[in-house]
């Protein structure tokens, strides 16, 4: 059976193609307030609009039709890996796809949350392009865009919309995709950096293709536990490798908005998987370090002796003093170098041996920023 519908508007309850060639000419719109099962042959060069869930079993031709999901509850989508040219999302309910989705011409996000279950894309084509995106509209997941140039990636987690932009990819045939998770668990941060947020991050997952990388953009708020008074230049974009590994410093070409409500791009490419906001600057209180324990029979070299440990330190002020048990100096240095580099082996002023037990030092010192630091603790002495 064949049944072309034109020139007009058509509602149904319900819509089920048992093995027809159904064709919706342009300038035609069908709204459906219920679910549709396709189990036939479906072109679309006009409207279809559906408020229920969606199977597309056997083919969907999308032509240049508008596509919209509107239901106001929960709508579940199995589009069997197939095209859509237009597809409008409103209505508020949630939109779940349990198929790979392909996006043609324009995905326009207005009212309703988008979620893939395991093993399904949503994808945008070389030629597609992504609208919207706002608090009450998003996508739970990865987005994924494929071709050159700019990618817009309206993602959000939790109630939370925090887009992001890859400003120019480059590659051959890349496709590439970005979602974003709650929270970003013990990021570790290097000294280089005053803070990493743990409040989320975003994943970029290459799943095909030649990807040469791309500057990426991404959403501030003041949720993201930076620090109070933090200088709006000194945010950045950080990477890593891994959930808990090291931040690295990507910088910032660019910042504009506020700290509750702004963006910030890197100033290098995006290569690694993870990424998070950051605050930049030297961290003098993680770049002191005196181990508590030394002995003089370890394996390795570095605990035979113990060092102040430490980076942009003056020897301006700088004594590092260490007492026995009965109150007496055993090692004492005004040189930061010698107590970095040499340090205490364990042993007496006149160069005997320490008896085991515990010990106890003094360290005062500045920063080359000026800042001061005083430090008191003890040391086991093990042979």
């Amino acid at each position: 059976m064949v049944l072309i519908i034109h020139w007009s508007s058509v509602s149904a309850q319900v819509l089920t193609n048992d093995n027809a060639l159904i064709t919706i000419t342009p300038l035609t719109r069908i709204t459906v307030v219920g679910g549709v099962l396709n189990n036939g042959d479906l072109a679309n060069s006009g409207i279809l609009s559906v408020t229920g869930d969606w199977m597309n079993v056997d083919t969907y031709t999308p032509g240049n039709g508008l596509f919209i999901l509107n239901g106001t509850d929960r709508q579940n989508i199995a589009h069997n890996g197939q095209e859509v040219y237009q597809l409008f999302i409103s209505g508020g309910g949630e939109k779940v796809f349990s198929s790979t989705i392909e996006i043609q011409d324009t995905l326009d996000l207005m009212d309703g949350l988008i979620s893939t279950s395991d093993g399904a894309n949503l994808l945008v084509q070389p030629n597609g392009s992504v609208v919207g995106g706002s608090e009450i509209s998003y996508i739970k997941g990865p987005l994924f865009h494929q071709g050159q140039g700019y990618k817009y990636f309206p993602v959000g987690s939790n109630g939370n919309f925090r887009p992001a932009e890859l400003m120019n990819v480059t590659g051959t045939n890349p496709v590439v995709g970005i979602a974003i998770y709650q929270p970003n668990p013990s990021p570790t941060v290097p000294l280089q950096l005053l803070a990493v947020s743990d409040t989320r991050y975003w994943q970029l997952i290459h799943q095909s293709g030649v990807y040469d990388g791309s500057q990426i953009r991404l959403k501030v708020t003041n949720d993201e536990r930076l620090g109070s008074d933090v200088d709006i230049q000194d945010v950045v974009v950080t990477s890593a490798d891994s959930i808990g590994g090291i931040f690295l410093n990507l910088g910032q070409s660019q910042f504009t908005g506020s700290m509750s409500d702004g963006e910030v791009t890197s100033s290098t490419p995006a290569f690694r998987e993870f990424y998070a906001i950051a605050v930049e600057g030297f961290a003098e209180e993680r770049a002191l370090f005196v181990p508590n324990a030394l002995s003089p029979a370890a394996v390795d070299p570095e605990d035979q002796a113990v060092k102040v440990y430490g980076q942009q330190i003056v020897d301006e002020g700088f004594m590092f003093r260490i007492y026995n048990r009965w109150g007496q100096i055993v090692y004492e240095t005004n040189s930061f170098a010698e107590a970095n580099t040499d340090g205490w082996h364990g042993e007496t002023s006149s160069g005997d041996e320490e008896s085991i037990g515990i010990y106890h030092y003094t360290l005062t010192g500045r920063f080359a920023s000026g800042a001061p630091f005083q430090r008191n603790g003890s040391i086991q002495v093990i042979r």
